[in-house]
């Protein structure tokens, strides 16, 4: 596992930056590339800028002793007896082989599923002490969730789809476009706002989702393979914009198979068979990282 992991930073392909410096430092991670912004559609000047989440002592979210199975002949433990949590500054990268948890993880932490043993927590109260309309206020604006597989309305333009969470919200007309704009125009889709899903690569729609999860300027994002389908260049854009969500007090959890993640993340939790297996600074986690 972890000479794969070491290759992968060896690797120097045409338009990526990042490679394993060769001073003897065999387990840390490369430094981070410069930002390569300038070459990207910039974000317009006169963009509000972002919110500072409120200050609150204690985990914004956080999961204790969650175990999560699936039915079936043999059944299968997803889950068991996995703790995190998600402090206010955090950008935290989930990482381990395809099938250790990771989604359920997300799923479980969202609110979207249900543990069945441990709980959820959400500011130190359960979620499952919450009523329907705490839920809603939380996912509405607090909580940004990119899903897998996107989870775009194909009816919709990008623009529509990123707009959605806000007017849902009671956001004005005018304000929700202006936000949706500045947010497609930072992920380099300023020229593809009005195309509908059906009609963008899956790069694309990523980053589209990343702009939907990012737009109401939430505390948390839950973040599943947020840039699996995406170049280095855009890989860069979308952990950037990611990680001001951690710079202004809120937090993120990424799960990923990228090691570019650890350019932004401050600390990593390896699953691997449903249990976290260990957790750590990128530099510490370096060779015990799978990217299978």
């Amino acid at each position: 596992m972890g000479k794969r992991f070491t290759d992968r930073f060896r690797k120097q392909e045409d338009h990526s930056e990042w490679r394993r410096p060769d001073d003897g430092a065999a387990d840390a991670p490369p430094e981070r590339p410069e930002p390569r912004h300038s070459a990207l559609p910039q974000e317009p000047t006169d963009a509000p800028a972002p919110v500072a989440a409120p200050v609150r002592s204690g985990p914004i979210l956080s999961g204790d002793g969650l175990v999560r199975t699936y039915p079936g002949r043999a059944g299968v433990t997803a889950l068991n007896d996995v703790s995190i949590s998600l402090k206010p500054g955090d950008f935290v990268a989930l990482m381990g082989p395809s099938g250790s948890g990771k989604t359920t993880l997300l799923g479980l932490l969202s609110g979207l599923d249900r543990p069945e043993k441990g709980r959820v927590h959400w500011h130190g109260v359960p979620l499952d002490e919450l009523g329907p309309e705490e839920h809603r206020d939380i996912r509405r604006s607090s909580m940004g969730v990119v899903f897998q597989s996107f989870g775009l309305l194909p009816t919709l333009s990008a623009l529509e789809n990123v707009e959605l969470p806000l007017r849902v919200a009671g956001v004005a007309v005018q304000e929700a476009a202006d936000l949706a704009t500045t947010w497609l125009q930072r992920l380099g889709l300023g020229e593809r706002m009005e195309n509908r899903t059906f009609e963008l690569s899956a790069g694309q729609q990523q980053r589209v989702a990343v702009a939907r999860a990012l737009v109401t300027n939430p505390e948390i994002v839950l973040a599943d393979e947020p840039i699996a389908e995406v170049d280095s260049e855009n890989a860069d854009l979308i952990l950037d914009a990611l990680a001001d969500v951690s710079r202004r007090g809120g937090a993120v959890l990424a799960a990923t198979h990228n090691p570019a993640a650890l350019f932004y993340a401050g600390s990593v939790v390896v699953l691997r068979d449903g249990a976290v297996e260990a957790t750590g600074t990128p530099e510490e986690m370096a060779n015990r990282i799978g990217t299978d």
